[in-house]
This record gives structure tokens, sequence and C-alpha cells, in this order.
């Protein structure tokens, strides 16, 4: 794995947010690094002056942890190649909770009216906090003393305690504090499921571990009840999702059952939430699986028929007819977009289920060749050993010799 993606990773499980941005520095890109608070608080916020001032705190081959005014840490560092003029920037995150002393004190130093108290509280409620500083410290150390091939790197701490150029709006809307918040929390939901109905586990991953660090109200009294109800509409949500990558319902509707009887079971809050990366991983390899969203209807209906229904009498012409279509037209169309002959999908599948019938069941060959559609056993047999490169029996020995290969 990339280096690259190994970082991502990791910061994704702490829900640190990781962005990339040009020398330019573009506001609109720029303004992501806060999630866009500053725009709460000030008019106009000029946010490519934000990302240079922190820019320009960073050695060509080093990294700091830059703090901002606010009490925020960036890990920020120049990308490998310096005339691609790409830069990191993880965060932000904090090392502390912020009390309610710690926010009247930071209005305080920062001139902000008491109106911008609600704002920095909801905006708090989402930055991950790093507990262990020294570990922190430790593992990116080393990461990035081997990304930027500096083995004499260190991880420069600065602060910057000064606002800049800024003028305080002079009200600030408190229905657009939760606005904005919540339309943030939509954005990543989106985006995680976005990365589901693609099949991308790293990705939607990451942004479930983004997601996890917005506040949600407890809708019922009893806490065990309420983790349980999220977790049942995430579900839910990752059905439909999948459902948009022509997965067909019956793959779907028996992982989401299972998903429900799991939640149900769980004993307490940690069980139900350890679920979430377990359904991200299992409904992205189901879209890798059986996603079907690549072919046309006509391709996409053949080929759930023959899914379901291998183990009847199938040939091209019995799908023309099925789906009312000109057999040579299907013939043309299948082998343009599936790559292969209607036959040989069919023998595909067939062979596919019978390997799975010979590793695991004492049914006879003969009796596997009918379940899975081939009336014929030594035909079965040639095209098993044409498919697979070995005889059924020859498989089956090998599979008790080695079971598990």
């Amino acid at each position: 794995m990339d280096l690259q993606e190994v970082l991502r990773n990791i910061l994704g499980s702490y829900r640190v947010q990781y962005l990339f941005l040009r020398n330019d520095c573009s506001s609109m890109e720029a303004s992501a690094l806060d999630f866009q608070f500053r725009d709460q608080l000030y008019e106009e916020y000029d946010y490519t002056a934000f990302a240079r001032r922190i820019l320009d705190t960073v050695p060509e081959e080093g990294a700091v942890d830059y703090k901002d005014e606010f009490g925020l840490h960036y890990l920020v560092f120049r990308g490998r190649n310096a005339e691609e003029g790409i830069n990191a920037f993880f965060g932000p995150y904090l090392y502390h909770t912020y009390s309610e002393d710690n926010f009247r004190e930071l209005i305080a130093r920062r001139s902000l009216s008491e109106d911008s108290l609600d704002a920095i509280r909801w905006y708090f409620k989402r930055i991950p906090i790093i507990r262990d500083y020294l570990s922190w410290r430790h593992m990116f150390s080393a990461f990035l003393s081997r990304y930027l091939a500096n083995p004499d790197l260190e991880i420069v701490r600065v602060t910057h305690d000064r606002p800049g150029e800024t003028r305080q709006k002079p009200a600030i809307a408190l229905s657009s504090i939760p606005y904005a918040s919540v339309e943030a929390r939509y954005a990543v939901e989106e985006a995680m499921l976005d990365a589901i109905r693609r099949g991308d586990i790293a990705e939607a991953t990451y942004q479930q571990n983004l997601f996890m660090g917005f506040t949600l109200d407890q809708r019922v009294t009893d806490p065990m009840r309420d983790a349980k109800d999220m977790i049942i509409a995430v579900n839910t949500t990752f059905r439909k999702a999948i459902q948009q990558a022509a997965v067909h319902p019956l793959y779907i509707d028996s992982i989401s059952g299972q998903f429900v009887a799991e939640i149900e079971a769980a004993e307490n809050v940690e069980q139900v939430n350890a679920l979430i990366p377990k359904m991200i991983r299992h409904y992205c390899l189901l879209v890798q699986r059986h996603s079907l969203a690549s072919y046309s209807a006509c391709i996409r209906d053949c080929l759930n028929y023959i899914d379901f229904h291998y183990m009847e009498p199938l040939s091209l012409e019995s799908l023309a007819s099925r789906f009312s279509v000109n057999k040579n037209y299907l013939s043309s169309r299948f082998h343009k977009e599936v790559e292969m002959t209607v036959t040989d999908y069919i023998n595909q599948i067939r062979v596919r289920r019978a390997t799975a019938l010979l590793g695991s069941g004492s049914l006879s060959v003969q009796q596997i060749a009918e379940q899975c559609g081939f009336s014929d056993g030594n035909y079965f047999s040639r095209i098993f050993k044409k498919i697979n490169g070995t005889s059924p029996n020859e498989y089956r020995k090998s599979q008790k010799k080695h079971p598990d290969r």
C-alpha cells in the first residue's frame, strides 16, 4: 500500500481531516481547512491568507504542528515533489477538551461578541481530540521521515495567536449555526455513500470516521436503544446506496437482514458502533462482486437471471425470448459488454457454484453437475477442467488434502 494511503487511513481512524492544497491556496479550497468556521464569525474572511500563513512556517523538507489563534492544531508538510506545489494539511484537531471557561476565555481573547459563543460550542463539538500527544507525534515523525525521505525530520511546533485582518460580523445568526453543522454532516454522509456505491472501502471508511465526529442529538432516553435505532437507519441508508449501484435486491436483502439481527443481538453501545466499519466493508464488497451499474438494462437483466437460475435450462434463445429481444442482437450486445459469449458466462457461473459444492459437500460429481444445470456429467467435467484446469474429482481430492486452500 502506498504510504500516503496508509497516512490517510490512520487519520480516518482518528477522525482527522486529510486535505491537499496547491501553493496558490484558493479561498474556496482553503475554506475547508476549518470547515468554514471563520466564515460564520468574520466578514469576507481571507482563507487564502490563512492557508499561506500556515505554509510560511513549513520548512521545505519538514513538518509543523501549527496551532492557530483558536487553539486548533494542524499537521502540515509540503509534498515530495515541490514543483507540483501540493501541500498536505491534517486537521483541525485538539489535544484536550474545551470547557465552558475555555470558550469564554477564547471569545474574550479574540474580542468576539457573546453571539459567537454558540457558534464556537457547535464547532468544537466536531473537532477530534488526540488524547496521547507523544504517541501521535512519534507516529507521524516516523511516517513523515520515510515519506519525505528525511531521516532527521522533526515536527516543529508553531503557535500563531494573531487573527490577522478581520471584521467581525455585526451579529451571528444563531439559526445558521446548527444549519451549517447539519449541512456539513450531510456533505460528509453523501461522500461516504458515494464511496459505498463505488465499492471503495478505504474512502468510505475515511468518510465514516469523519462523519462520527459530528455530535448527533439523542432521540430516545435509552442510550442503547438510541444507538441501535441509529445503526438500523445507517443500515437502511447503506442498503439504498448499493441498490443505486445496481446490486440485485436478493443480495442486498440477505446482508441487510443479517446486520439487523447483529444489531439487535449487540449487548452494549460499543458493540453496536463497532458494526459500522463491518457494514461498510461488507456492503462495499457486495458492490465489488455484484454491481451491474456498468451494463445496459437488457444485459443487466440477463446477468441477474443467469445468476439466480443457473440450475435451470438456459441458452441464448431462451434468454432472448424471455426478455423479448432478437437473439443476434443479444449475442452481440452481451459479448460487447461482458466480453464473453452467453454460453461461456452461463458455464462460468455454473462451474463457480460447482466448485463451492465440491469443496464443502459430500454429493457425487453427477449430483453436483445436475444441481448446477449440467444434464450431462461428462460435459460438466470437460467444462470444469477447461475453466479450472483440473477435473472435478482431482479438485475434490486436492481440497481434502489442503482444506485451507
